[in-house]
């Protein structure tokens, strides 16, 4: 575990020096800004969408630039060659995404509770921020392995948003209200992360509920454990290996 915690401290600080944690900051700045421009005393309703995207996409573009950086500086290569396990490698990565949603989420709700009247379940949303975050890290993980650049890893994200957010966000606002498309929406992740951020503000129907947080749950396993066994093939390129 202290090998752990000492990997996630030298991921912060990469992170400081890649410009990526400033990069975090300013966008919780802009959120904000989205919010003051919003011009509504009260923004129950629209945190949770603010919260959405951090979660959703900036969590997996955050995992993949970080580990870009760390690929194109060699310092993957140079860590392969300390004895370290790869399950620590991965979970310091995840775990500092997770500690960048979670400071967009606190930055982001000290913000509408002190100035836009913001009531909220707290303890709920920040549940819900770790295990989406850990979804979606997952997910980035998976596909920086696929990734030769930045360019591609970037069509990887417009891909996920447009293919998973856009058809949630158009639910959200009543665009699509079609039956099946909500059945549909049962196997979109980004659904379901909705669906819990929003039970935090809002009265969600139970069974939606139960289904998002198991099909999250279930998901994040998954995506893990294919995460933790491509890991090996990934390193091995670092050391011009097929």
């Amino acid at each position: 575990m202290n090998e752990l915690w000492k990997l996630v401290k030298g991921d912060q600080i990469r992170l400081l020096r890649y410009g990526i944690t400033y990069a975090s900051l300013a966008t919780s700045v802009l959120w904000i800004a989205a919010i003051q421009l919003l011009g509504v005393e009260r923004i129950d309703t629209y945190f949770p969408l603010f919260i959405f995207v951090d979660v959703t996409m900036m969590s997996f573009l955050l995992i993949g630039v970080a580990m870009m950086f760390e690929k194109q500086e060699n310092a993957l290569k140079t860590m392969l060659v300390t004895p370290i396990n790869k399950h620590h490698y991965l979970m310091s990565k995840i775990i500092t995404t997770i500690i960048a949603s979670l400071i967009t989420l606190f930055l982001l709700g000290t913000y509408g509770i002190i100035f836009r009247g913001l009531t909220i379940n707290f303890l709920g949303i920040t549940g819900a921020v770790i295990l989406a975050s850990f979804v979606f890290s997952c997910l980035g993980v998976l596909f920086t392995y696929r990734s030769r650049d930045f360019t591609i890893l970037l069509m990887w994200v417009m891909a996920m948003f447009f293919g998973f957010g856009i058809p949630t966000i158009f639910q959200m606002l009543g665009i699509i209200t079609a039956d099946w498309f909500k059945y549909v929406q049962y196997i979109n992740p980004t659904q379901a992360v909705y669906t819990l951020l929003n039970s935090a503000v809002i009265t969600v129907n139970q069974g939606d509920l139960l289904i998002s947080f198991g099909y999250l749950f279930l998901l994040s396993a998954v995506l893990y454990y294919f995460a933790a066994r491509n890991f090996v093939q990934y390193s091995m390129k670092e050391f011009g290996g097929e």
